[in-house]
């Protein structure tokens, strides 16, 4: 299936809140102003979004203005509740229309702009899944418990990207830790062209259940953090910068102990090859305790991929890549397409070795 990203509700939302804004230059007299309504709409719409992607910067900037629309628009709403015809727009209401509707076109422009650039699965013959578990940090016995309902626990992400021809499936699963900088959809066009090959991508988000280190705010502090070493100079150093992979450690080491059952479990009798990125790489010695019989790869070990500890930002994050890392969007793919070339070559080699290739 085709997996709809955060953009998707962002943009939603945003169009609801353009029409809302722009009626005053047509909604007269005699009419009922059923449009009021998209003023609730777009702020469910987008708390909708937040609790299926978690919180983002763009999606509180969006939330913060559709509740601003929302309050302006609240006698609007309730002139409609009451089967009310519209008189006439106070020429104060007009004005704060107008400015919400040119904050709105600002958002709606740089959301446009900075739209990721999806490779669509079902043109690639890829399918995608998503599952919620509840994994615990640091603990030997390591119990996965699968979420199934919005009120359990779930503080692990698995994202499976698989060729639906199973004709064309390798013998291998390759599974995948992203730094903490980034998540797995950051490096979304990297699995698809991978499992357009025939070989299936596990990959993994794993968080602690205290608000510091929820989704947002630990990347958010991170980012800042880097920040503030120097403006977008300072997110650049960021990407060499390795104290992190002490700091989340138990983080990444769960990760992968975590992505390891999950492949005994599903995948019984395939060879496990382990990739990541910068700081998720762990020192071998410790990868080759949880995977014995494996081969690893770091993604920044491949001299093309520019952005490390960040994903393929260009494709999956325009705007941050234009604006912290000087990397304009690319519509050739050619990183992620790259990446994923130089990783099939040392799967297959895997997989002869494993068969008793010289």
């Amino acid at each position: 299936m085709e997996i709809l990203t955060p953009w998707t509700g962002e943009i939603l939302a945003l169009s609801m809140m353009l029409v809302l804004n722009a009626r005053v230059f047509w909604t007269r007299r005699t009419r009922i102003d059923a449009l009021s309504l998209l003023g609730p709409f777009s702020v469910l719409t987008i708390i909708l979004s937040a609790f299926a992607w978690g919180l983002r910067s763009a999606n509180i900037a969006i939330l913060a203005l559709s509740l601003l629309c929302a309050v302006i628009n609240y006698r609007s709403l309730v002139r409609f509740s009451q089967r009310l015809f519209v008189d006439s727009y106070s020429l104060k209401f007009f004005i704060a229309s107008v400015i919400l509707l040119i904050a709105t076109i600002i958002l709606l422009s740089i959301e446009i702009t900075g739209r990721p650039i999806r490779l669509q699965t079902r043109r690639y013959n890829v399918d995608v899944e998503r599952e919620f578990f509840s994994a615990p940090l640091n603990n030997e016995s390591f119990e996965l418990k699968k979420a199934v309902d919005v009120r359990d626990q779930r503080n692990f992400t698995l994202y499976t990207f698989y060729n639906s021809d199973a004709r064309v499936q390798k013998d291998a699963v390759m599974i995948f830790v992203p730094d903490v900088m980034a998540e797995s959809l950051s490096y979304e066009p990297y699995f698809i062209l991978l499992a357009r090959r025939g070989w299936t991508v596990l990959a993994a988000d794993m968080y602690k259940r205290e608000l510091g280190n929820s989704k947002f705010f630990r990347r958010f502090s991170l980012i800042w953090d880097a920040f503030s070493l120097g403006g977008s100079e300072g997110i650049k150093k960021q990407m060499a910068f390795q104290s992190r992979g002490k700091r989340f450690h138990d983080i990444y080491e769960s990760s992968y102990k975590a992505l390891a059952k999950i492949a005994a479990e599903r995948y019984p009798g395939k060879k496990v090859f382990v990739a990541s990125d910068a700081s998720a790489f762990l020192p071998q010695a410790k990868l080759e305790t949880i995977f014995p019989e494996s081969r690893f790869l770091n993604l920044q070990s491949i001299k093309e991929y520019t952005t490390p500890g960040y994903g393929f930002v260009a494709q999956t994050n325009p705007f941050f890549s234009w604006l912290f890392l000087g990397k304009k969007r690319d519509k050739t793919s050619f990183e992620p397409s790259w990446c994923a070339t130089q990783t099939i070559k040392e799967l297959e080699r895997f997989c002869y070795k494993s068969h008793g290739g010289n």
